[in-house]
């Protein structure tokens, strides 16, 4: 019996799904469109796509050969969802000075400004919800009927929400579900959702998260001197550092490994862009993050590994490599957040001790993209 769990990502165009064993083989994998992104209740399509992506899986394997033992989600962020579906979208252009908020007001949080306009925007609906999801955590509400929301590691709060901003902006704590971990066992799958998308009933429900920390721990980026660049829709250059560093253009996060840091650099309309000039970001972006680690004496790394739908452009991804004088890798699936949602189930269900031993034994780089 092949045991696996079933990984689901949740991004701005299309749902993603896979089952994925222990040792990282991809048994089966499906994509789901979302439809309009610009759709102000696309949660509610959520698990529409996921049981059409569902479906297909299902249709390729032998079900008596292979074991589903838990379900994974993560999601786009810092996406909003409110229990009547209503979404603020990760990607929105919010102009929060129209309901007289500056961005000094609402400090480090990502969170805080979707959260804001749909107070504004929605007041009634706002007051009537009980809970305020972000991220992948309605679909983990769907699927379980309990409310949580996922935090990577607790340096995260900072980009979140704390107790006096709430209150600052009489926002009601207790519609805001508590804090969880990566690889956290949330609930178990409804005899409802069983039903509606043909898997067993009381299969436990793991916290995936944010789309781009899943897609760290899926390229082993969770060791200092380690690099990934996230090239779909949009793109972002990922940098494993030691301690906290600001530089111009440079976003720095914590890593999922305390006492770790991850320094980005962002191209959010990536996808739009022509060839030659995804190229020039991409070289500026690796001399901008070379030049931050040689000035804090941290080692840069020979190569990097990429994910993402430009991950499957061998051409694109040889014509990189080339202009950027640098060996790139592909894993053995072009979507890491899959791969570390499957790093978080089999933590939460118990065959690794935590999320850097697992991705060390799933996560392989299978495929060299070199045309140096």
């Amino acid at each position: 019996m092949i045991e696996t769990v079933l990984c689901v990502d949740i991004g701005t165009t299309s749902l993603k799904a896979g089952l994925i064993t222990a040792d990282g083989e991809v048994v089966s994998f499906s994509s789901s469109k979302l439809g309009s992104s610009e759709d102000r209740f696309i949660a509610g399509k959520w698990i529409l796509s996921l049981k059409s992506a569902l479906s297909e899986i299902l249709a390729k394997i032998d079900i008596e050969q292979v074991q589903i033992k838990a379900v994974t989600i993560s999601g786009n962020g810092p996406t909003i969802v409110s229990q009547s579906e209503i979404t603020i979208r990760w990607n929105e252009d919010l102009d929060l000075s129209q309901f007289g908020i500056s961005k000094d007001d609402i400090g480090t949080s990502l969170f805080l400004p979707k959260i804001l306009v749909y107070k504004n925007l929605f007041n009634k609906d706002f007051e009537q919800t009980k809970y305020i999801f972000s991220g992948p955590e309605y679909l983990i509400y769907r699927l379980t009927n309990q409310a949580v929301t996922i935090l990577p590691e607790e340096r995260f709060k900072a980009a979140y929400w704390n107790g006096q901003l709430l209150e600052k902006f009489d926002i009601p704590v207790h519609k805001l579900p508590p804090f969880v971990g990566i690889g956290h066992i949330c609930g178990s799958l409804t005899k409802e959702m069983a039903s509606f998308l043909k898997l067993k009933e009381g299969l436990p429900v793991i916290s995936g998260g944010p789309d781009f920390v899943v897609a760290l721990i899926g390229t082993k980026t969770l060791k200092s001197g380690r690099i990934c660049d996230r090239c779909g829709s949009s793109e972002g250059f990922n940098f494993c550092i030691p301690k906290f560093l600001q530089a111009p253009g440079v976003r720095s996060l914590p890593s999922v490994i305390p006492n770790l840091w991850n320094a980005s650099v962002l191209l959010p309309n990536s996808s739009s862009l022509c060839e030659s000039d995804r190229l020039s970001f991409a070289k500026k972006a690796l001399l901008t993050l070379k030049d931050l680690a040689q000035k804090n004496d941290i080692e840069f790394p020979e190569c990097m590994i990429v994910t993402g739908g430009q991950a499957k452009d061998v051409k694109l991804m040889k014509d990189k490599a080339k202009y950027l004088g640098m060996k790139l890798y592909g894993c053995q699936c072009a979507d890491a957040e899959l791969l570390g949602d499957a790093c978080a189930g089999f933590v939460g269900l118990g065959v690794f001790e935590n999320l850097a031993q697992a991705a060390e034994k799933l996560v392989r780089a299978s495929q060299l993209y070199d045309d140096l």
